[in-house]
């Protein structure tokens, strides 16, 4: 618990009070992901305990919030796809848009009852020039398109990802998640066995 001066008098800063709470207990760390997501500099701690931590290492992130900036989720999904730990997504309430992308990211995820899981198309602008703005919106349209098929592969379909894409809004609850994260397991299992079995034959 660390003192702040305000008005002459220390007042107690407590670690509920950031904006992403962080709590390290041995080897084990807790990081509650509850209000929007933000700019990456808000998650700076974070990829930092992630990059460096060793292996037997375990973060469990508590997820509860209805997304927000991408490149604030793109640094954490950098950070849990470089990591030696085991990282957990614990999802409740409403995890949707970016949060979504996050959650997928982790290597478990543990699922509350009456979840509220969200997957859409990115929202955006840009400013400029007329061909600035163009040049701007065509590459950032043809990138994510790109990106969000990586990191819902195996739990959109291919159409559902189109129409994602099209404009489709897919709000899910606990059970059709949990049947979801099942056959992406599976799907990845089976590939992973053909990896295998491609190289023993060689």
């Amino acid at each position: 618990m660390e003192e702040m001066i305000f008005g002459g008098q220390p007042q107690k800063h407590s670690v509920w009070d950031e904006y992403t709470p962080i709590i390290q207990e041995g080897r084990h760390t807790d990081v509650y992901l509850a209000d929007q997501i933000e700019a990456p500099s808000e998650y700076n701690k974070l990829c930092h305990i992630l990059r460096k931590a060793f292996k037997g290492d375990t973060v469990t992130l508590h997820i509860n919030n209805g997304g927000g900036f991408l490149d604030g989720a793109f640094a954490i999904l950098d950070a849990i796809n470089t990591t030696q730990a085991i990282v957990t997504a614990q999802i409740v309430g409403t995890v949707a848009s970016a949060s979504t992308i996050i959650t997928l990211a982790c290597h478990h995820v543990v699922l509350a009852e009456h979840l509220q899981f969200m997957i859409h198309n990115y929202s955006g602008g840009a400013s400029g020039k007329g061909h600035e703005i163009k040049s701007q919106m065509e590459f950032t349209d043809s990138q994510l398109n790109k990106s969000f098929a990586i990191f819902y592969k195996g739990f959109l379909t291919e159409n559902e990802m189109e129409l994602v894409i099209a404009g489709k809004d897919y709000w899910m609850g606990t059970e059709e998640v949990r049947d979801r994260l099942a056959a992406r397991k599976a799907k990845d299992s089976d590939r992973l066995e053909e990896i295998a079995a491609a190289r023993k034959a060689k």
